[in-house]
Parts: structure tokens; sequence; C-alpha cells
């Protein structure tokens, strides 16, 4: 395509494409070297549709292009596709910033809630956005520093459709908003949305700084979920007890976590890395919350590097392996973490669904043992636990295609320990059951599904994360020596109960 020049931002020149990047950048928080134009933006880059929706939604402002631009499917899988696609949208007129703030019409929604006319300046919406982060960092109790505009509130920043909700009602109480708001989906996704969403909704009058805020009448700053403590010992810690504290059970280990930027992951992860192991935390769409959790073990005194890459492609596995291995020269453990699927009922699953869970969750799981069984010969064996979950023997509202999956994950896992064991390599499944976090909360009917799934336990509550790295880090321990291709539950009785 023949490369049209913009000025982006006041700032030097550059070609359309190189701009195309530079988006991609900011919304994505990707290193511009790793935004490669021709690689497959979720194969390769871990750039869902909900991330290319915020791309879009930057471009679609920057550029003044259409609500929906015409654009093949195919164009959409590549950075240089979409360059492409929107250099001949754009045919005609230059392409340049958009560069105020259009006036919006009134407005009045199916429900008769008004929305203010005329534009927020942009100092406004600066100072907007100030509050609304001080909003969100009073219900969250999170520190400023954190809650990054651009970040996304669920899968970046851990905060659920609950908690938005409070922060909701803080806002509705300070701007004297209606109680129906007319704001998009995708609007709700970060603080900058949600900013602009506001700046729509208010008058220029309305928009003033107020950064010393006191708690809202009615607010929650607390988490639905149950705060119960923590045990303060887990399997492995009783297992050396008679041990000196300063030695670790796991010290001298190197331990490889798929998917280890954000919950259970993490978690086994931070746990093993107290535990002693110089620990490999792996992330793909979760890029910077991998990185993140690498400094959290960092900075409480753990060795731990980052790995960014897919399971799923074969290219991504060898650099990722290729690394613990110039890193460490071998492998000790492996928990496979990482999954990809759709929560949905059986009607609702495609044949990209299908094929995506299964290039993660199975294929992934089995060129990453083989790797990391060729690694763990070096050092004389070494053990894989690979997780699944009781909803694979029996039905589970929305989880008919993950159920399927987890199945063919516990068969893969008995073939393993068979034909891995002449290495030393011990191969076992842990399975468990409804887990407290933001993946749950995520799932349809959530509220519905955890009051049951809570009810049918024998302790009337569901594991938390700590609770399955503790038996984790069990199957780990050189105590345990003869479980081969077993498969764990612990979903505190549901499946027995059920079953």
């Amino acid at each position: 395509m023949s490369a049209k020049r913009v000025e982006i931002d006041d700032g030097p020149v550059q070609s359309f494409s190189d701009s195309i990047r530079d988006v991609f950048a900011q919304v994505t928080r990707y290193p511009l070297e790793i935004l490669e134009p021709n690689a497959q933006l979720e194969e390769d880059l871990g750039i869902d549709s909900v991330k290319l929706g915020e791309v879009f939604s930057v471009l679609r402002e920057r550029y003044n292009l259409p609500e929906k631009p015409d654009i093949p499917r195919e164009k959409l899988k590549t950075i240089a596709g979409i360059a492409n696609a929107l250099s001949l949208l754009l045919q005609g007129q230059e392409p340049s910033p958009a560069a105020v703030q259009r006036p919006q019409a009134p407005h009045v929604d199916g429900k008769g809630n008004g929305r203010a006319s005329g534009p927020v300046s942009q100092a406004s919406v600066s100072d907007l956005q100030a509050n609304v982060r001080d909003v969100f960092a009073q219900v969250t109790r999170y520190p400023l520093e954190i809650l990054e505009p651009n970040a996304q509130l669920e899968e970046d920043l851990g905060i659920d459709s609950v908690k938005l909700g409070e922060v909701y009602s803080v806002l509705r109480a300070k701007y004297a908003l209606p109680e129906n708001l007319d704001i998009s989906r995708e609007e709700l996704k970060t603080i900058a949305g949600v900013t602009k969403a506001l700046s729509r909704l208010l008058s220029p009058t309305q928009v003033t700084p107020q950064h010393a805020m006191e708690p809202a009448v009615g607010a929650r700053p607390q988490s639905r979920l149950p705060q119960r403590p923590l045990p303060s010992r887990g399997l492995v810690e009783e297992s050396f007890a008679g041990l000196t504290s300063d030695l670790k059970p796991f010290a001298g280990k190197i331990a490889l976590v798929t998917g280890s930027g954000r919950g259970l992951g993490k978690d086994i992860a931070c746990y093993l890395a107290e535990l002693g192991a110089a620990v490999v935390v792996n992330s793909f769409h979760s890029r910077q919350q991998g990185i993140a959790t690498v400094e959290e073990i960092t900075a409480a005194g753990g060795s731990a590097i980052h790995t960014w890459g897919s399971v799923a492609n074969p290219d991504h596995l060898k650099v990722i392996f290729d690394q613990i291995e110039s890193t460490y020269g071998g492998l000790d453990f492996f928990v496979s973490n990482a999954s990809n699927g759709m929560l949905a009922r059986l009607q609702d699953i495609t044949v990209e669904h299908w094929q995506k869970a299964f290039h993660t969750n199975v294929i992934g799981l089995h060129q990453c043992a083989l790797m990391a069984a060729a690694l763990m010969k070096k050092r004389g064996g070494g053990k894989i636990i690979t997780m699944s979950s009781p909803a694979s023997h029996g039905y589970v509202d929305y989880f008919g295609c993950m159920g399927a999956i987890k199945a063919a994950v516990e068969s893969l896992t008995k073939s393993m320990a068979i034909e891995l064991s002449v290495d030393n390599v011990q191969v076992n499944c842990v399975s468990p059951g409804p887990i407290y976090g933001s993946l749950l909360d995520r799932w349809p009917e959530s509220e519905r599904m955890i009051a049951r799934w809570e009810k049918a336990t024998v302790h009337e509550r569901l594991c938390e994360a700590r609770d399955v790295s503790h038996f984790v880090a069990y199957l780990l321990s050189d105590a345990v020596k003869l479980f081969a291709g077993s498969v764990l539950v612990m979903d505190g009785g549901i499946s027995a109960r059920w079953g």
C-alpha cells in the first residue's frame, strides 16, 4: 500500500501504518518491537476481540471513522491488514486526528432519562478523569498508580461488575446522575471509557476538580467474595515443619507455571516462590500482569522471570523453553494452568471455540509437557501437574465445551504419566471445583451458580486459590512418590453429592 504521511499528536511525521502500530501499543501497552505488522493479532499476540474493539475506539476518534467501518473480517487479523483497510477507507481524505470533541445533541433514552448537551472541554475531561480515578481508588482501596486509565477493569485490575456497581453508586451520588445511565458496554471496560461516557452525561459546570472525597453513604468497599482467613500453613509447610525457618523445601528447584499472570496461576507461582522455587511466570493475554507478578515475587525476596507467549503457538513455545534452558539449564516442575475456552450453552459454541479450547488445553499441554520433560531429564526427572475440573464428568451449566476439553486433559494426563515415567517424570492432575475470584464472577448467572455450589459443599464454601496452591505444592514435594496419572478432586464434596 502507499504510505501516507500524517501528523500524530503533534509529534514527528510518520507513516500511516506506523501510526496504527502506535495506537495498538498505546491500548495494549505492548512494546513496539512485539507488534509485528504481519503477526496474527490473537494467535501470535494475544490481542482478542475485546482489546481490538478498544483499539478501534481510539482509531474511530482519531480518524473520524464511521461507527461501523466496512472492513472485511480477513483484514482484521493483522496490524498490516487493518492499516491497509483503513488507508483504502480513508482514500479521498487525508487521515488526520480528530481535532475536538463534536457537540452532542440532547438525548433521551427509552426510559426518559435526559443527557446533558454541549461539549465538555479537554481540560475539564482531564479533571473528570482524575475525579473518576479517585472514586475507583476510594471504593477498591487500590493505590492511584495502579489505576491506569486504559487498563481493563476486570482483566487487568480485577474490578468485577459488582465492584463497578459500587463505583457507580458513588458516582451517581456525586454527580446527581439518573438511575439508568446510557453507557455502552465497551465504555464500561476502562476508567478512560467511563470518563468519556460521563463527559457526555454531564454539563461543563458539573465537571470540577474534587480530589479530596469522603466515603459516600451506602458505598460498600468490601468485595462480595467471602473474606475468610487462609490456612496459616499448607501441607508442604507441615511436611517440613521440623526444618529450620530459613530452609525452604523447594530451594534450588525451577518451576514453570503457565497462565500465571493472574488468578489461580498467579497464586500458584507466588506460593511456589515463597517455598523457595525459582519460578518462570508465563502469560499471554495478560502480559502486563505477568510482569507485575514477577515484580511482586522479587519484591518479596523470591526469584522469578517472565516469559510471554501462547502455549497454543509452537513458535512461542520454542522461545519460552529456550529462555528457560538458557537461564536455568533445566526444569523441575511444570504446572499446566494456561486455559482458553468458552462458557456458553452448546448451541452458542462454534467450531472456532472448539479449536481454540483444544489447541490451548490439550495440544498446548502436550507440547509443553514434552519440552518440559526434556529439560527435566537433564536434572534426573521432575513433576508435571495438569489442571482439570470435576465438571468433566457430569453436566454443569455453560460448561459443555470446557467439560469435554477437560475430560481430554485427564485422559492425556494418564497417558503422559505412563510414557514419561521412563525419564522419572511424574504426571498427575488436580481437579478443583469452583474457585472464588474474578473468573468465577464472569460465569453466566454467577450469583445463582455460586449459591448453588456453596450449598452443595460440606463446608458451605468453595475453594480459595491458596487452597489449590497448597495441594499443588504438596504433589510437587518429595513426600509424594506413588501418585501417577491420578486425577485428584478437591471440590468440597460437590461431585460426591451430585454424583
